[in-house]
């Protein structure tokens, strides 16, 4: 019977749920090459960075950095690393550079600098072309209704994407679960939000470790043993516990 890259795919995820920061790097590897998942910059460095928390890695920047000289992914992230230095005189060289390239990614990225320069009425453009194009990162920038203020995302944006992009459910966890600009809050349907989360191997130990309070002051969640397992190995992965 030949496994299908979907379900070589799904066999990491849950491998992955148990804590294992190697497999999260394979799941990078999945996210580079487009293996039984959409191909995704996001993804890749989404999985690097939770690889490294879970022990994987000693630094998510050594995953991108050992990626081959010319990979599309490393010269992106690379850019934005110039960018970010603010040498100032290489941001006109950078923007020119993801002008040129015209990748989905490389137009959010593009909108991300324009945004940070103030210009949101272009940058929002550039990110809506984006995606459209099916970048995930640009679906997740748009949930921001004012990048001019707090970035706070939309719920309901959030809900709309978060069967294509999992760590729109850990987001929708965090608005549900802090008071909003009413003192209101809805812990319930904010663990059932991190509990997708973890599904799909994507919830922080800031989101698990809520869960695990809900549930232990009598909050109204069935867990099993293993989810209890699970969370806790979030909060606290092995590889990096403290003596």
């Amino acid at each position: 019977m030949t496994v299908s890259p979907q379900d070589s795919v799904m066999s990491l995820l849950n491998h992955a749920r148990w804590g294992d920061g190697s497999v999260y790097l394979k799941l990078a590897d999945c996210y580079r090459d487009g293996f039984g998942v959409k191909k995704d910059l996001f993804g890749m460095i989404m999985m690097a960075e939770i690889a490294e928390k879970r022990g994987g890695i000693q630094k998510a920047d050594d995953y991108i950095n050992n990626l081959p000289d010319g990979h599309e992914y490393k010269t992106l992230f690379l850019l934005m690393d110039e960018y970010k230095s603010y040498i100032q005189e290489n941001a006109d060289s950078v923007m020119q550079i993801l002008r040129e390239k015209r990748s989905p990614e490389a137009q959010t990225l593009l909108g991300f600098i324009m945004m940070d320069q103030g210009d949101t009425i272009t940058a929002k453009d550039l990110i809506d072309e984006a995606a459209d194009q099916g970048c995930s990162l640009a679906e997740l920038l748009l949930t921001v209704p004012d990048w001019k203020g707090r970035l706070r995302a939309e719920a309901t944006k959030l809900s709309m994407i978060a069967d294509g992009i999992p760590l729109a459910y850990s987001m929708l966890g965090d608005l549900y679960y802090e008071p909003d600009e009413n003192a209101h809050t809805d812990k319930k349907f904010a663990v059932d939000c991190y509990m997708k989360a973890e599904e799909h191997a994507v919830l922080g130990p800031h989101g698990a470790e809520r869960v695990l309070d809900y549930y232990k002051n009598g909050g109204y969640i069935q867990l099993t043993e293993d989810d209890v397992k699970r969370l806790e190995l979030i909060v606290q992965p092995k590889s990096v516990e403290t003596e």
